[in-house]
């Protein structure tokens, strides 16, 4: 069969004055017209010929859309790059990159004890800071079907389709997922808030569209509700290799911090958040955005002490 193999190549060689191809498909298409009398041999041609890459890469084409943000959107990673705030989430970002060399971490739930404590905030930023690499792929993923804030904080209808849709089963996970134009981000916002979120979660779809997003994302950082009022959290923390708190000072109640983090296991627990920080070094700007205080068994401190 070689020789047949290397007749055909110096037979398309010089009929195209180029080099012999050495693509197996090339082979089977000068065959199909050589020897018609033998589909038996062009069948196992095609079979052994290496095989179209897996379907696993639908998001590399999303649908593209365009951020539109407020003067308030405080999105300082994508608009600030160069500022103090965005630093911290670099220094965050450069934090979970550590804890990453030394066990499995990819999707990253970002909760907080209440409501108006920044967990979105700080979600949407920290995702922009890991996009910026161009080897890794990052998802951000708004979980919190009661009060979505990721769509509007980008600029995105409010109709566009989401988590919901797909938990539904009303739309296909690879339509729901949007690249974010000029970013290196893609976003899967809440879509149609529901009647029962629990209740859609519930349905069993959530692990395995997390599987299929694991695929092909290096980082998922997942927006979710506050863990202390309401149990959607609690479906999301099972799923995610690691959470973040999020606490606001002067405004996140101890009583609720504590019970917040009775909830978690503390293998599970990556850190707090503090958001609205008045102890720092610079200025009031710098401190509203957060610093990321990390529990000392993981040999993080106060990103204010040390040099990165």
């Amino acid at each position: 069969m070689s020789y047949i193999f290397e007749a055909l190549q110096r037979a398309e060689a010089e009929r195209s004055g180029g080099s012999p191809p050495n693509a197996a498909d090339s082979v089977v298409d000068l065959l199909r017209g050589a020897e018609p009398a033998r589909p038996q041999l062009v069948a196992e041609l095609a079979a052994a010929a290496p095989a179209e890459p897996p379907a696993a890469k639908p998001f590399s084409h999303a649908k593209v859309i365009l951020a539109a943000l407020s003067p308030d959107s405080r999105l300082v990673c994508m608009t600030e790059q160069g500022g103090l705030a965005a630093e911290k989430f670099r220094v965050l970002g450069l934090k979970l990159r550590h804890m990453r060399e030394r066990r499995k971490l990819k999707k990253i739930v970002v909760t907080g004890t209440a409501p108006e404590e920044g967990k979105s905030l700080v979600a949407a930023n920290l995702a922009l800071n890991q996009s910026r690499s161009k080897v890794l792929k990052t998802l951000l993923v708004d979980g919190d079907l009661r009060r979505p804030t990721v769509a509007s904080r980008f600029g995105f209808d409010r109709s566009t389709p989401g988590l919901s849709e797909c938990l539904r089963g009303d739309r296909e996970l690879s339509e729901v997922v949007y690249k974010l134009g000029g970013t290196g981000l893609w976003v899967l916002p809440a879509g149609t808030a529901p009647e029962n979120p629990l209740e859609l979660m519930q349905g069993g779809r959530l692990p395995e569209l997390l599987d299929r997003l694991g695929e092909f994302f290096d980082w998922i950082i997942i927006d979710t509700p506050p863990v202390v009022p309401v149990a959607d959290t609690t479906f999301w923390m099972k799923e995610a290799d690691g959470v973040l708190l999020v606490i606001r000072e002067g405004f996140s109640e101890k009583k609720i911090v504590e019970r917040a983090l009775d909830a978690f296991d503390r293998d599970t627990l990556l850190g707090v958040v503090v958001n609205s920080c008045s102890r720092s070094d610079h200025n009031s700007y710098y401190s509203r955005y957060g610093q990321a205080v990390m529990p000392s068994r993981e040999g993080f401190g106060s990103p204010e002490n040390e040099q990165e």
